[in-house]
């Protein structure tokens, strides 16, 4: 009897210990560093820009870091000085547009091969500055369309398959990227409108940028001809009687810096809110500050049936 007493206390005890918060957990204080503000720039510059319908204008975004914990808003600087600069020449300067709260440059700017440099200066920080080179245009030397040929995941319907060989140059590290319009000739009215299309590849180097879609570095076939599979289905751009005249492709080509700010703040995206993902820090390429000048060049191409 007595044993059974003992029993019944030590039971007591343990689930009386056991329930104890402190044994199952801890607190500790993270200390986090002063934050030293500096200025955060943003800048996609591309030459030249084929969509006729929209027109864009070369835009700088200047703005100031915040600490991880600040609970603040970032500032507007209208007094910075945002030059751009090619081949060391003075091409010209931003103008500050307080309804967009961004710096804007002419329109049409001649963004052609050379050498880039974006100064970026606002009283009270260290000055920015960054060189980028405009890339090579893409060498496109033929295309091929097949009509409902590739099955592509769960979708029940085929999807076209566009073949466009482009001519890799060796002597340098590409990444490419690409939109895709179809130029449908009205059976209502006879007249030709262009859409643009919902366009991807199954090509297994695809990587995928936050903004510019899919991306493709050149690392398995520098300096050779490359075929892009481009897959999309024109029946959902055809209406009754309606008359598929030519697809238009634009393929671009991304400085390095774009690439990797693209592919890095895809995967910071997709990062957040997920407990078991690593944080993934978005490319910068301003060595006093934070953000990005990048450039881009394009060219098209358009297949005619």
């Amino acid at each position: 009897m007595n044993n059974l007493k003992y029993c019944v206390f030590i039971l007591l005890l343990i689930s009386f210990t056991s329930c104890d918060e402190d044994r199952f957990s801890s607190t500790k204080v993270i200390e986090f560093p002063d934050h030293i503000s500096k200025l955060a720039v943003t800048s996609h510059l591309s030459a030249p820009d084929f969509d006729s319908s929209n027109v864009k204008l070369p835009t700088v975004f200047v703005g100031n870091s915040l600490g991880i914990v600040e609970d603040k808003e970032y500032s507007i600087f209208p007094d910075a000085s945002v030059q751009l600069y090619k081949d060391g020449d003075l091409l010209y300067d931003f103008t500050y547009d307080e309804n967009n709260n961004i710096y804007i440059g002419p329109e049409d700017p001649a963004l052609t091969q050379g050498t880039y440099r974006l100064d970026v200066s606002a009283d009270g920080f260290d000055a920015l500055s960054t060189i980028q080179v405009m890339p090579s245009k893409a060498n496109i030397i033929g295309a091929t369309y097949e009509f409902e040929k590739v099955p592509f995941d769960f979708d029940d319907d085929l999807y076209d398959l566009m073949k466009v060989k482009i001519n890799d140059p060796g002597d340098e590290e590409n990444f490419y990227a690409y939109d895709v319009f179809f130029e449908v000739k009205s059976g209502f009215n006879g007249e030709i409108y262009t859409n643009d299309v919902y366009s991807m590849s199954d090509d297994p180097l695809v990587e995928y940028g936050y903004n510019v879609g899919e991306i493709i570095p050149d690392i398995t076939f520098n300096g050779n001809s490359y075929d892009l599979r481009l897959l999309q289905q024109s029946s959902w751009a055809l209406n009754g009687g309606d008359e598929l005249v030519a697809v238009k492709v634009v393929i671009y080509t991304l400085t390095k810096d774009y690439y990797i700010y693209e592919t890095t703040r895809s995967l910071n995206s997709d990062a957040q809110g997920n407990p078991f993902a690593e944080p993934v820090l978005v490319h910068s390429n301003f060595e006093n500050g934070f953000g990005v000048f990048t450039l881009n060049n394009a060219v098209e191409y358009r297949y005619e049936f």
